[in-house]
């Protein structure tokens, strides 16, 4: 098996970020829109002082926005 590429373990984690936010809505704890405005505002906090890093939890808290909207 060959070593993941970056785009693969990026997509991975956000896979992640997104059934961690399913789960946290599921168990009524918060719900998936609002972990995406707090995954957003950690990706502004992290754009200080990495903003390579902040545009991938950026893009996180997209796809779990995006979930979001299309079960409205």
């Amino acid at each position: 098996m060959t070593a993941p590429s970056v785009d693969d373990l990026v997509g991975a984690q956000g896979k992640f970020a997104l059934f961690v936010a399913s789960l946290l809505q599921r168990a009524g704890v918060a719900p998936m829109t609002e972990f995406a405005d707090l995954l957003n505002v950690f990706a502004q906090t992290v754009a200080e002082t990495k903003p390579r890093e902040a545009a991938i939890l950026s893009e996180w808290a997209s796809g779990v926005q995006g979930t979001t909207d299309a079960d409205r």
